[in-house]
């Protein structure tokens, strides 16, 4: 279980993110929704250790282990995976080495070349790219399909349990997010929990999802099963 207790973050002495109180439980799913500016992919990138904001105060604990002064390549390590809605390109790394370096962090090994070969060969033929990509640059001149792709692929590759996906259907048309979102359910097991942060209802209709997490004016407003979508639609979140 990953568990967030008394959660406030500020930017500059401006508070954004106000005593958030949530549990994520393997083999559950989750979706956080509310408008733009509402405290969404602050939540996430906090959990990660991003340097902008400050933790005014907080718990966070991963199978009854505390992170809050671990860095985010240990957070990583206890399983936790964040896409980011920005995908950033970066030239003079390439796919592959990219893929093995996180792969060695991750498990503690030293994966040579071509054992590391063996082992990414096979998982770019699953979500369907060439193995031309892993010659490639990161990310640099990848379409979005393409880029979300290989978050897949490294979701694949690092099996990490507690995943958060920031807005992966931005940018992607409706061809492309049907088929993440089927790819995305086909790696849904009892070993992880995949944790939805958006503003858009389409994405809730295209996978199971057990509790949903309504956040407004940085604080969380409400909680339910998928039902909730139904009673936002009425009330309030469109309006």
């Amino acid at each position: 279980m990953l568990e967030i207790n008394d959660l406030s973050v500020s930017v500059e002495e401006k508070k954004i993110l106000k005593n958030i109180n949530l549990k994520f439980e393997l083999w559950k799913n989750y979706c956080i929704l509310g408008k733009n500016w509402s405290g969404k992919s602050t939540l996430a990138l906090t959990i990660m250790w991003h340097p902008n904001y400050k933790v005014d105060t907080w718990s966070v604990n991963i199978e009854g282990l505390d992170v809050l002064e671990m860095s985010p390549d240990k957070r990583a390590k206890l399983w936790i995976f964040l896409a980011f809605q920005q995908i950033p390109e970066i030239e003079g790394v390439k796919l592959f080495e990219f893929l093995r370096n996180i792969y060695n962090t991750h498990t503690w090994e030293n994966t040579t070349f071509l054992k590391f070969k063996d082992i990414i060969i096979p998982l770019i033929q699953e979500v369907w790219l060439d193995k031309e990509f892993l010659r490639r640059d990161l990310n640099v001149g990848f379409s979005w399909w393409e880029k979300r792709k290989i978050e897949i692929l490294q979701i694949k590759l690092l099996k990490p349990k507690y995943i958060f996906l920031d807005e992966i259907d931005s940018w992607l048309d409706v061809d492309a997010f049907k088929s993440i979102t089927k790819m995305i359910g086909e790696l849904n097991n009892q070993e992880n929990c995949f944790v939805f942060i958006t503003h858009h209802f389409e994405i809730i209709q295209n996978i199971d999802i057990d509790e949903v997490i309504i956040l407004n004016n940085w604080e969380i407003k409400d909680r339910w099963d998928k039902k909730l979508i139904e009673k936002i639609k009425k009330e309030w979140f469109e309006k």
